[in-house]
Order: C-alpha cells, then structure tokens, then sequence
C-alpha cells in the first residue's frame, strides 16, 4: 500500500471497530428496563397527611407503571393508580401520578392532586413531592427507602 493510502483504513473494518466499541460500552443496546414491584416505606418531612407511608411502585414495561399508596387516602388504599415515567440517569427514573378525589368543603369539584418521585435504582431511595397549584406554598414532601419485592 502507498503512504497516502495507509492513511484510510477499509470503511468494513472502522464500521466493525465501532459497532464493537458500542457493543462492549452498552451503547448499542436499549437501556436495560426498569420491572418488577418495589415497596416502599416513606417518611413525610413536611407533617401534613399528603404523603403516604408506604408506596408500591409496579413496573410492567418500559413504557408502563402503577402507583399504590396505603395509609394516607382510604379510598385509594391498595387501589392502583396509572403512572409515568422516564428515565432521569443511569440510576434514577421520575415518576408522575395524579389522585383524583372526592371535593373538598362546599366545592362541587373533584380535587387532582398531582405527585411527582424520584427513584434511584442503585441506592433503592425515593423521594416524593406533591405538586401545588400556589407556588408560594412549600409542597408536602418525602423520603423512602424501598425493598424490590418482584422481578
């Protein structure tokens, strides 16, 4: 080979060099999804009764998940609310739910009350934020640590 063609090397071989450099670095394949059930125990830091104590995180698929909270709201104790999520890191998914419940006071109209979490998979660790409407309140927080119950 010429000087100046040393300098190209086959399009074949760079194509293989890069698929097996992805290949070994798990790049070419999708991020292992998250599934199974988790339980969580989950402490409110902010002492009002918007946090459960305990939180069941159930993971079908990539694209699909379940919330169930025990303790805070009796008519949704064990009941299971759709959930959405992604994935925030290499260890931490967001997750987002909505509570729909009966009004509150003389109001006609039923309350949505939105949460939000962060789990990391690495640690088991939950954090959970209800989302409030009035910016100007601190949103109930708290934290979890969780046990994998299922796969």
């Amino acid at each position: 080979m010429s000087k100046v063609g040393d300098l190209f090397v086959p399009r074949a071989r760079v194509l293989g060099l890069v698929a097996g450099f992805a290949l070994g670095a798990g790049l070419a394949t999708p991020a292992m999804a998250l599934s199974g059930v988790y339980t969580c125990t989950v402490k409110s830091l902010s002492g009002r009764g918007w946090i459960p104590p305990q939180i069941s995180l159930h993971f079908h698929d990539e694209w699909t998940a379940e919330v169930v909270h025990t303790g805070n709201v009796s008519a949704l104790s064990g009941r299971p609310l759709k959930a959405g999520f992604f994935r925030v890191s290499d260890v931490s998914f967001r997750l987002s739910w909505m509570v729909i419940s009966a009004s509150v006071g003389n109001g006609s109209e039923a309350v949505n009350t939105h949460y939000r979490a962060v789990f990391n998979t690495q640690n088991k660790k939950l954090s959970v934020q209800v989302i409030s409407l009035d910016s100007r309140a601190k949103p109930p927080r708290g934290i979890g640590q969780c046990v994998h119950v299922t796969s």
